[in-house]
C-alpha cells in the first residue's frame, strides 16, 4: 500500500504531520506509476484511505498525526461534470471539497477523523422535471428517465439552491486483531483495477456508514496470498427523490477478495459482490476482475466483468451469459525516457449499456432496481462506475512525469444511459446523449505543495436526448448541443514535506 509521508516527530508533544492519500489523488496516481516501473507494489485492488496508513508500534504510546489539508476546486461553465469526486457533486458554477483532520493512535486502536467540507454553487441549467403524479410523489428534480420499475435515486439537479455542508468524509475507527482489522468507517472504498470506472464500488459517491473487517496484509495460503474486504452498512437517500420517509435508508452488505496465484508475478485475480436491501426487497450485483502487471516492460492490462442480475440456473447462464452484464477493460504502458522522466499511456473502455439479450427477455438498466427504488446509489450518486447507469465510455491519455511535475493530454467519449432510447419516457424525436471531451492536465510541486490543474472541454451532443427533425422529408435530424468547460485545481502536500 502507499506509504504515508510523515515529518520528523516532535518528541515533547508526541505529534506529527501526515498526508492521507485519497483515492484518485496525485499521490495515488504516482503510486500506480511506480508499480508499472517496478519501483513500488502499487496501491492494491482493494483501496481505502485508511488502508494506506502504516500502524505505529504498540510501544509508541499515544501518537497524534495531523492531516495536512487537500483542497479541490472545480468550476463548470454550463453543465455538471463530476466524476469520482466523493461527496462533492460538481454542478454548474464553482465547487469546492476540503479534506483535513487528525489521526490518533494508541496501541491497537486507530481513529482517523478526516471530515470533508463541501461547497456547491449549483447554478441553474436546463433539466426535464419529473412528472408530478399523485400515485408517485417524487421530487421535480428526480430522474425523469427512471420511474418504476427501473427506479434509481439520481437527480438531474440537486435542488435550486447552493449547498454548503460538512460530511464525515474519510473517517474511520479500526482495531488490530492479529493479521486483521475491524472497525467502523465512512470512508470511500474502491474495489477492482479500474482507473476511471470501478463497477461495484468507487469514490464516485460519498462514502457510506459501514462496519468493516479486512486483512491488514495478504493472508498466506498454499495457493498464494489472499486479501479480503467485508462491509456491512447503510445507504442514504438524497433529498431530491421522493416524499416517502419510510425508505430513506437501505442496508448494504458486500465483500471482495483478491488472490495472487502462487508462482506468478504481477498477476492478481479478484471477485466482489454487493447486496442492497429495503422494505420491499433486495437486489445485488457481482463482478470478477483481474490485473496483470509486467514491470520489465512497463505494461499493465486489467479488466472487470460484472452481472447485475443473477442467473436463475446453470442453463440460464449458458444460454444468456451476457445478460445484464457490464465490463471495463484497460491498458497502461510506461517507458523511462531519462533517469527522472517517464512517459505513460493509458486507455480504458467501459460498457454498462443494456445487453443484447433485451431482444428476447427484459433487461434492467445497470444500477437501477425494481425492489429498492433508490437503486445502487448513495445520496443521489452511483456507487460504482462514474459514467452512470446504462452508459458506455472510451478514454485515452498520455502523460510525461518527473519527480516534481507532470504534463499530459486526454480525450474521451461517454454515451449516457442509452437504454432510455428504447423507452417511451420522452415521447418526442430523440437521439443518443453523448459527450465528446478532451483536455490537458499538469501538476507541479513547489515548496512542499503540489498543485494539479485539469482543463476539460466537452461537447454534450443531444443533451438529455433532445433533437428535432431538421428536414422531415429527408428525415435528417439535428441535436440540441451544449458546450461545457471544466477547470479543476487541487492543492495537496507533496511527499517528503
Amino acid at each position: 500500500m502507499a506509504p504515508v509521508v510523515v515529518a520528523p516527530r516532535v518528541a515533547a508533544q508526541q505529534s506529527e504531520w501526515a498526508t492521507l492519500p485519497l483515492i484518485g489523488s496525485e499521490q495515488d496516481e504516482r503510486q500506480r506509476l511506480g508499480q508499472l516501473r517496478g519501483d513500488t507494489a502499487g496501491p492494491g485492488l482493494l483501496r481505502a484511505p485508511s488502508r494506506s496508513l502504516p500502524w505505529r508500534p504498540d510501544t509508541a504510546g499515544v501518537v497524534a498525526r495531523y492531516l495536512l489539508p487537500e483542497v479541490r476546486l472545480v468550476g463548470n461553465s454550463a453543465l455538471p461534470l463530476s466524476l469520482n469526486d466523493g461527496p462533492l457533486h460538481a454542478g454548474r458554477g464553482v465547487n469546492a471539497l476540503v479534506t483535513a483532520g487528525i489521526v490518533v493512535e494508541a496501541a491497537k486502536v486507530r481513529l482517523v477523523l478526516a471530515p470533508q467540507f463541501v461547497v456547491e454553487q449549483n447554478l441553474p441549467f436546463q433539466v426535464i422535471q419529473f412528472p408530478q403524479r399523485p400515485d408517485l410523489p417524487r421530487s421535480v428534480w428526480a430522474n425523469p428517465f427512471h420511474p418504476p420499475p427501473e427506479s434509481i435515486d439520481l437527480p438531474l439537479r440537486f435542488g435550486d439552491d447552493s449547498r454548503l455542508r460538512l460530511d464525515a468524509g474519510q473517517s474511520s475507527l479500526t482495531v488490530r486483531l492479529g493479521g486483521a482489522e475491524v472497525g467502523v468507517a465512512t470512508e470511500n472504498l474502491w474495489w477492482g483495477p479500474g482507473i476511471r470506472n470501478a463497477i461495484i464500488l468507487s469514490n464516485n459517491a460519498g462514502g457510506f456508514r459501514h462496519l468493516l473487517a479486512r486483512t491488514r496484509e495478504p493472508l498466506p495460503t498454499r495457493l498464494g496470498p489472499v486479501d479480503v474486504d467485508l462491509v456491512l452498512g447503510r445507504l442514504d437517500e438524497s433529498g431530491f427523490f421522493d416524499a416517502d420517509g419510510s425508505n430513506d435508508s437501505r442496508s448494504v452488505a458486500g465483500g471482495a477478495l483478491v488472490w495472487r496465484p502462487a508462482g506468478t508475478t504481477g498477476l492478481r485475480l479478484g471477485a466482489a459482490r454487493l447486496r442492497i436491501g429495503g422494505p420491499a426487497g433486495h437486489d445485488q450485483m457481482s463482478s470478477l476482475f483481474g490485473q496483470w502487471v509486467f514491470p520489465s516492460g512497463g505494461f499493465e492490462m486489467y479488466g472487470e466483468w460484472a452481472r447485475f442480475a443473477d442467473p436463475t440456473s446453470l442453463r440460464d447462464f449458458l444460454e444468456f451469459p451476457n445478460h445484464s452484464q457490464g465490463y471495463t477493460l484497460g491498458l497502461q504502458w510506461a517507458r523511462p525516457l531519462t533517469r527522472e522522466r517517464t512517459v505513460r499511456l493509458q486507455t480504458e473502455v467501459s460498457y454498462l449499456e443494456p445487453s443484447a439479450s433485451f431482444r428476447v427477455r427484459p433487461v434492467m438498466t445497470s444500477y437501477t432496481s425494481q425492489q429498492v427504488p433508490q437503486g445502487f446509489t448513495q445520496r443521489g450518486e452511483v456507487l460504482g462506475a462514474a459514467i452512470g447507469p446504462g452508459s458506455s465510455s472510451q478514454w485515452l491519455a498520455g502523460d510525461l512525469f518527473s519527480p516534481a511535475w507532470r504534463v499530459g493530454v486526454f480525450a474521451g467519449r461517454v454515451r449516457y444511459d442509452n437504454g432510455v432510447l428504447y423507452e417511451p419516457i420522452v415521447p418526442v424525436f430523440k437521439l443518443q446523449d453523448v459527450s465528446i471531451l478532451g483536455g490537458v492536465r499538469a501538476s507541479r510541486e513547489y515548496r512542499g505543495v503540489r498543485v494539479l490543474v485539469e482543463f476539460t472541454d466537452t461537447a454534450r451532443l443531444n443533451y438529455l436526448y433532445q433533437a428535432y427533425l431538421d428536414d422531415p422529408i429527408a428525415t435528417t435530424s439535428r441535436g440540441i448541443d451544449i458546450a461545457n468547460r471544466t477547470l479543476s485545481v487541487t492543492f495537496s502536500t507533496a511527499p517528503g514535506h
